[in-house]
């Protein structure tokens, strides 16, 4: 059977387990984004263009014009969402299994890889199905609550 560019072969190819907890994923998924009116990707297949810049900038004027707004950085080889918005270094809670975003000062959601990793030094290789698996996981995983618009800071060349 060909790969389905997820990292397996298929669904049938798992195990019971592994189809339970792909699905779980999925319902998590549905739930934690339902409740997000808009949700904006930024991305481009090469790096240090700017994205992180212009999603930090998109970020800041959505919260200024009074909507309700969240940052996720998915970015995991250059994760600096935090520093840009004045979050790093601040813990992320736990709550009932589920990630809390942090609240920047200006009332802007953050919730970033750079917040689980040791260190921006820390090199992650992680390739296409590990990458793309890891960020659905991570969005599946975060309870942002209501907002009108999430902002997306991709790693280079996400498909």
């Amino acid at each position: 059977m060909a790969n389905n560019g997820h990292g397996h072969h298929g669904a049938a190819n798992l195990t019971p387990e592994q189809q339970k907890q792909m699905i779980e994923q999925e319902l998590r998924l549905f739930e934690h984004m339902k409740n997000i009116k808009y949700k904006i990707a930024v991305m481009s297949g090469k790096g240090g263009v700017g994205k992180s810049t212009v999603a930090a900038n998109l970020a800041e004027a959505f919260q200024k014009k009074g909507l309700l707004t969240g940052i996720l950085d998915a970015d995991i080889h250059g994760p600096n969402i935090p520093k840009m918005l004045g979050v790093e270094g601040k813990d992320v809670m736990i709550e009932h299994g589920e990630m809390i975003p942090v609240m920047s000062n200006n009332g802007i959601k953050v919730m970033s890889m750079g917040f689980l990793i040791e260190s921006n030094d820390t090199p992650i290789i992680w390739r296409g199905p590990q990458k793309s698996g890891s960020i659905k996981q991570f969005m599946a995983d975060t309870a942002w609550g209501d907002l009108d618009v999430l902002i997306i800071d991709n790693p280079p060349g996400t498909g």
